[in-house]
């Protein structure tokens, strides 16, 4: 594997781990009122940080989709060079569309059970009390929100991934990798 695929997986698992961080950040500081602290501590920084914490997990969970995406689109191509030209490009299309794919994620995931008369809160708060349950009931909407959005940002992602690839191999870029059956070896 040459020093630029190297490089190029490093960046990928660290821009994972990265948009995991900050979505479970997010989630817990969402979900526990947590933000609060901060704004004793930084008024400035705690304010902004309560104002925009949601779209912060939002960004983060289609960020995660989109990467997990070119992740495995990376793993599905058997030659280097060409795992490498399709990760690049797949990398530069995801950051074209990232901002229009977090609204689109987004609101997608907000369709839900609770859309047809169920709550999963009145189950929750029954079984172990008000407190506990207003908050356990917290984590676990905003924690599946954050799931939800990352797989309907997978789905995306393994879309465009696709089109870089057949781009990639229709352009002949990737034409060397293709055996050509009427050529006895």
């Amino acid at each position: 594997m040459s020093s630029r695929g190297r490089s190029c997986q490093w960046t990928l698992r660290w821009l994972t781990l990265l948009s995991i961080f900050v979505g479970l950040l997010s989630i817990v500081s969402y979900a526990t009122g947590a933000a609060i602290l901060l704004r004793m501590a930084q008024p400035k920084l705690g304010a902004s940080w309560d104002a925009n914490q949601f779209y912060f997990m939002e960004g983060a969970a289609t960020a995660l989709g989109l990467l997990i995406a070119i992740r495995l689109g990376r793993r599905l191509i058997s030659e280097s060079e060409t795992a490498t030209r399709s990760t690049m490009w797949t990398g530069i299309a995801a950051a074209v569309v990232f901002a229009p794919l977090i609204h689109l994620c987004s609101t997608a995931a907000r369709l839900g059970p609770e859309a047809f008369g169920f709550g999963a809160q009145n189950w929750v708060i029954g079984r172990t009390g008000y407190e506990v349950g207003k908050q356990l009931d917290k984590v676990l909407i905003a924690g599946i929100y954050f799931l939800k959005t990352t797989c309907l940002a997978l789905i995306a992602g393994l879309a465009l991934v696709a089109i870089v690839v057949a781009v990639i191999f229709v352009s002949g870029a990737g034409a060397e990798t293709v055996p050509d059956p009427s050529v006895q070896s």
